[in-house]
């Protein structure tokens, strides 16, 4: 069995398991993290058995697994409490039962990855981004100049010497719809900032992140598949509006993008990187500037790839199913 957690919505695994069905994989079970899991289990020394929706499954059955998103999974294994007049006994006793979940799906995923050929891992899809850029330079990988400040003075003598910057969220930042029907949410994105946006801020700020500003002739976006490097560039500078964050689509006239291929000695960068990081897939994002300098900007383990895919013809749905079904081992 080839095993894949994930969420609901995620394209890239409706894609992925598609290619697996074509390419004559039937015996594929999907767990989604955002849904609610039907879930009675054994779990024993370093062995278990699942049923998860009415599919049953041991650890010697699976024979390969994809991990793209999602690690608690187990669904609701302790009902929750209420103790009257007691709220903050209630909420701790809440907290307690989701940490004894949490560690139960964490001994789980260690089991797997112990066992089983996994793409992706469960305990590094979150990276620390402050974290990798320190390992990038360690490798020798350029980084923007970093910055973690919390008083609006010393933002402002940053600036006074003439240098640009940007700032962005250490974590994932906001990213919520409000109607998925609709398209509608809430984002944060990369942003340009100078003195007169902070002159309205108070002397103590929260804790921000500032990156030198590099002005760059192009983006890349590699996708990293155990070993083997896919990457594309995306004409960003080609429109105000993607200049400082791609993410910000102009679809009245998209940024073109186009395959690349990075030099033998960024590569070995990277993949030294990756080594290190102990991943064996991952989206790294990097840009050029007119120099034809290469700058890290960061790794996301379970960034979104479908889109380009499919716009330089990578395939790189095809790709992961073909790894599934190659490192999965017999019964």
């Amino acid at each position: 069995m080839i095993l894949i957690f994930s969420q609901s919505n995620d394209y890239s695994t409706f894609e992925v398991m598609k290619w697996l069905n074509h390419l004559g994989k039937s015996d594929v079970l999907r767990i989604n993290s955002n849904e609610i899991n039907a879930v009675t289990f054994n779990v024993r020394n370093s062995d278990f058995s699942l049923r998860v929706n009415g599919s049953s499954i041991a650890l010697s059955d699976i024979g390969a697994v994809w991990y793209r998103k999602g690690l608690n999974w187990l669904g609701g294994q302790f009902a929750e409490v209420a103790i009257d007049d007691h709220s903050r006994l209630t909420a701790y006793l809440n907290n307690t039962a989701k940490k004894e979940s949490n560690k139960l799906s964490e001994y789980l995923h260690y089991l797997i990855e112990q066992t089983v050929p996994v793409l992706g891992s469960a305990f590094k899809s979150d990276l620390n981004k402050l974290t990798t850029l320190n390992l990038a330079r360690t490798v020798g990988l350029k980084t923007p100049d970093c910055h973690v400040i919390n008083e609006r003075q010393l933002a402002t003598r940053l600036l006074e010497d003439g240098h640009q910057y940007i700032t962005k969220a250490m974590s994932d930042g906001v990213y919520l719809f409000d109607s998925e029907k609709d398209r509608k949410g809430y984002f944060t994105y990369t942003e340009s900032f100078n003195a007169d946006s902070l002159a309205s801020y108070p002397d103590r700020i929260p804790p921000s992140f500032l990156q030198s500003k590099i002005e760059k002739d192009y983006e890349l976006r590699v996708f990293y598949l155990d070993g083997r490097f896919f990457s594309w560039a995306i004409i960003s500078q080609s429109s105000v509006q993607t200049s400082t964050d791609y993410r910000k689509y102009n679809y009245q006239k998209p940024n073109r993008v186009v395959p690349y291929s990075l030099p033998e000695n960024l590569e070995q960068k990277l993949l030294d990187l990756f080594h290190k990081i102990g991943l064996n897939t991952g989206s790294v994002d990097l840009m050029v500037d007119s120099e034809n300098d290469y700058y890290f900007l960061e790794i996301n383990p379970v960034g979104q790839f479908g889109a380009l895919s499919k716009s330089t013809n990578y395939q790189l749905e095809l790709e992961i199913a073909r790894w599934l079904i190659e490192h999965a081992k017999p019964r």
